[in-house]
């Protein structure tokens, strides 16, 4: 019985397996292939030169600048700025509108006001957002006119300390209803005879969300972790439509930074490297996520 289960669980699999196979994993080992050959068209092996070359490129990381304090940092390091400010403000924000929607289920249309950003695919969020920080007409930079910043009342497009940062913040706003649904989902799972049991005890609102909701919220936040970290470096669409990397390379990502080595200076090797890096920063939450998940089920 158990191996006819096996067999006919493999026969429902192996259709996904297979478009996993010839769409994914094979190109993966396409370019990771890629990644050591010339870029002048001849496919000679190079070993780790196009790696090596990378990370002498100043347009992949800036040293000098980055010591300085000054843009361009480089895509590697503005793809790790991106992270760093965007995971923890996309989850925070995200696990409060959860909490908020949570205790309005009558207002559900709300969520989907929320959850908007989403939908809305990069290239045209990138042009809107040209909008929304011009100085002229920005929503932006004329909020921060009227409470007197006058250091960011400008188009934050148009200047190297504040174009990334345009993006990122454009960035959480769409990824915070992402995480709300994640969280919402998983508040939604919480038997209430927990959280009637503890109020009983006496427990106030910030000990329930602490010692009951939170554990019950930690896979979630790992999941959104992950989600997180992919889309942070695999970032194109809106960058590509809005800033193309500007100005002076001051918003320039590695999801860019692939795609100019790769199809506008035709250096398919070097393309391939930064893939190939990216896959590997982009592996590491995925194994320790799937690692956590795999022990806590043993």
């Amino acid at each position: 019985m158990n191996r006819k289960l096996r067999i006919e669980t493999l026969v429902f699999i192996l259709p996904a397996l297979l478009i996993i196979f010839f769409f994914m994993f094979l190109p993966m080992l396409e370019s990771l292939n890629a990644s050591f050959h010339a870029n002048d068209g001849t496919g000679s092996f190079v070993g780790l030169k196009n790696y090596i070359g990378i990370f002498k490129d100043p347009a992949f990381i800036n040293l000098k600048a980055l010591l300085e304090g000054k843009q361009p940092f480089g895509a590697m390091i503005n793809s790790l700025n991106w992270i760093l400010i965007h995971l923890p403000l996309s989850m925070i924000l995200g696990l409060i509108c959860a909490l908020i929607m949570i205790k309005l289920p009558k207002y559900k249309y709300l969520r989907s006001v929320i959850f908007l950003g989403m939908v809305i695919p990069g290239v045209i969020t990138g042009v809107v957002t040209q909008f929304l920080f011009e100085k002229s007409s920005g929503m932006v930079s004329n909020f921060f006119g009227f409470l007197g910043v006058v250091s960011l009342y400008k188009s934050w497009f148009a200047h190297a300390d504040t174009a990334l940062l345009a993006l990122i913040f454009t960035s959480v706003w769409v990824w915070t209803g992402y995480s709300m649904i994640v969280f919402l989902s998983a508040l939604t799972t919480i038997p209430q005879s927990f959280i009637e049991a503890a109020l009983l005890d006496g427990a106030n609102s910030p000990q329930i969300f602490w010692f009951i909701k939170l554990p019950f919220l930690k896979s979630s936040m790992r999941t959104v972790v992950v989600m997180s970290i992919i889309n942070e470096l695999t970032s194109f669409d809106m960058v590509y439509s809005s800033t193309y990397g500007g100005p002076g390379g001051a918003s320039n990502v590695l999801g860019l930074q692939m795609y100019l080595e790769s199809f506008r200076y035709t250096r398919f090797g070097t393309g391939a490297a930064i893939a190939t890096i990216m896959t590997v920063i982009a592996a590491i939450p995925i194994y320790i996520n799937v690692r956590n998940t795999i022990r806590n089920r043993g």
